[in-house]
């Protein structure tokens, strides 16, 4: 079954699903359209979409602080095996060492001269080529260990202090957790119509939960596809343009250029559009009950490597924006970024947004 058509037939299953109650007038109005919200409607809409999207984060935190438990606990368990192994070939490695540089090759050469015949000095090299061999694996199988061990060490070090920040953040986000939940208590408190208050939430936190995460996440899915495919684009529509005596390169993309671009991608951008506003990219669109807004930019990154990357600012989902965490998660998930060294072999020296285009100047690598 195809995505979009699952999305659909899920949301009118909700629908139906939230019409088995009898729902007040007002706030079957004002759940269809952000526009008709209260002030308390909003607030506490906002906040409950908020402290769904907290709670996920919190569950991805303490994943994460689980798998690094465990990343810890092999890592320990490695250390301790190369110890014991270190320690066992240490003292053999300092035999060969003493052998090597401190009496030399004269037992070798003495062994060598006195061979009474070739056959004899022929056994007699294969023998010690065979030793030296075998000191030249101990020595190296040693040193690799302590090299090894080493490196265990380092990935031990950072792995504690990644755990100890995790563990920051998720102390952090519990105590944003507590206040969130008390303002929407207070909220429902001071309401006039308390239950009715709830169900609203209670039906924007399912879609959302169902229909609407679902539906961001394939949208910028959707994006990031599109975006490894822009570099061939900009050079095969000759958006490229030379100059400098062919050291210099300038392209120059309008917003209504991006949009065909995109819709020819993918007909998930049929009802969306992108814009280039004075230092930033809006892109808005709407599909059945689902409205969303992007905003965002484009920096000029230099590690670690030189790129135009995408940085989401505000994340807006039908009329409520959506925190931080949940922005920050897209941006590790979907690369939005722009890589024209994957085309030609040259580097992003500016980026620029102005109404209506961006323009990026480049600059050839020899």
């Amino acid at each position: 079954m195809p995505k979009r058509l699952y999305a659909g037939l899920l949301a009118a299953a909700l629908l139906v699903a939230s019409g088995t109650e009898k729902v007040p007038a007002a706030e079957a109005s004002s759940s269809g359209d952000p526009a008709d919200w209260t002030p308390e409607q909003r607030k506490l809409l906002q906040d409950t979409l908020s402290l769904s999207e907290l709670q996920r984060d919190t569950e991805r935190i303490a994943e994460e602080q689980n798998e690094l438990a465990r990343q810890g606990e092999k890592l320990s368990g490695e250390i301790e095996t190369l110890q014991t192994r270190i320690a066992s070939s240490r003292e053999r490695a300092d035999t060969v060492v003493r052998s090597q540089y401190m009496q030399g090759q004269r037992p070798m050469l003495l062994s060598l001269l006195n061979a009474r015949s070739f056959g004899e000095l022929t056994r007699i090299y294969y023998y010690y080529e065979f030793a030296i061999r075998h000191d030249q694996e101990l020595l190296l199988g040693f040193r690799e260990d302590s090299d090894r061990l080493q490196n265990r060490k380092d990935q031990l070090a950072a792995n504690s202090a990644r755990l100890e920040e995790v563990k920051r953040g998720i102390e952090q986000q519990r105590a944003r957790l507590t206040a969130l939940q008390a303002d929407i208590d207070s909220g429902l408190l001071t309401s006039d119509d308390p239950a009715s208050l709830r169900r609203l939430a209670d039906e924007l936190n399912v879609y959302w939960s169902n229909v609407g995460l679902f539906e961001v996440d394939e949208y910028f899915s959707q994006l990031a596809a599109a975006s490894e495919k822009l570099p061939d684009f900009l050079q095969n529509s000759g958006k490229l343009k030379v100059s400098g005596l062919g050291t210099r390169y300038t392209i120059e993309l309008t917003d209504a250029e991006l949009n065909d671009f995109l819709r020819s991608q993918s007909e998930d951008f049929a009802d969306f559009s992108f814009s280039f506003e004075n230092g930033r990219v809006v892109a808005e669109g709407k599909q059945d009950r689902l409205t969303l807004r992007i905003e965002g930019r484009y920096t000029l990154e230099n590690e670690p490597q030189n790129a135009v990357l995408f940085h989401v600012d505000k994340l807006i989902f039908n009329g409520l924006e959506l925190p931080e965490s949940t922005r920050l998660e897209l941006e590790r998930k979907y690369d939005l970024g722009f890589y024209p060294q994957q085309v030609a072999p040259v580097k992003v020296d500016d980026v620029e947004m102005q109404d209506g285009y961006l323009k990026i100047e480049l600059q050839l690598v020899l």
